[in-house]
């Protein structure tokens, strides 16, 4: 009996643990792509008949999503998914152009060839891949964080995760608003060639001043995706 109880408490609930892990999965597809839509109320109960679960994985993933802004847990037995608001937008990303502005300036003074090699991988298959927004914003972020990765400490990772989050929401959920014209996509290209042009050389300043106004490119574009769906809706 003693040696039973000993050596199963040393074991995680794996089981358990990838079930809420697949949960939060769902839950945050299904926000990303409206399916679950901002301000619309989710119920525990429905969710737990539809995954064939109980309550508490389902829980457990509504915490995770909570923490990360996009969930609210509310008293009984449901959630709200958040709104996406103008406000929001301009907040997310003038704390991105603060942190990764910062970042930029002290990457780029030790810039090595691995970090450019995986810049110059990054930038190739983001140019290549299907403009479809999840894998569209995976190598995105994979372009941008070669070039700053040495220099993400612990807690920029945990904020720039959540900012990161934070905008591909936006970028899901306003796609189909974007600007799709040739020309429009080759300049969002040309944004980043140019990083990676000023990183190569050396140029600081110059790279960080071109990081930031690329960042405020994708706000800029976001608003305005943003803002002719509101007008729609109203006028619906």
């Amino acid at each position: 009996m003693s040696r039973r109880s000993n050596g199963a408490a040393g074991v995680r609930p794996i089981a358990h643990q990838s079930l809420v892990d697949r949960v939060t999965d769902e839950l945050h597809r299904a926000i990303l792509n409206g399916d679950l839509a901002p301000g619309s109320t989710v119920s525990i109960v429905d969710l737990c008949e539809r995954f064939s679960i109980s309550h508490i994985p389902v829980r457990e993933a509504l915490r995770r999503l909570e923490s990360e802004g996009v969930i609210s847990l509310r008293p009984g037995r449901s959630a709200l998914v958040a709104s996406v608001t103008s406000e929001e937008l301009r907040n997310i990303y003038a704390l991105r152009k603060l942190i990764e502005g910062d970042l930029c300036l002290r990457a780029s003074k030790a810039m090595t060839e691995e970090r450019l090699a995986d810049a110059r991988e990054a930038l190739a298959e983001y140019i290549e891949i299907e403009r479809e927004p999840a894998a569209l914003a995976a190598k995105h972020h994979a372009f941008h964080e070669a070039m700053l990765l040495d220099e993400i400490g612990p807690a920029d990772a945990n904020v720039l995760r959540l900012l990161w989050k934070a905008s591909d929401r936006y970028l899901h959920l306003l796609m189909a608003d974007l600007d799709h014209q040739p020309e429009t996509q080759k300049s969002r290209i040309d944004e980043h060639t140019e990083l990676l042009d000023l990183a190569e050389a050396g140029k600081v300043e110059e790279f960080r001043d071109s990081w930031v106004a690329h960042l405020e490119s994708t706000e800029k574009a976001l608003l305005a995706a943003l803002t002719r769906r509101e007008v729609e809706t109203g006028s619906a």
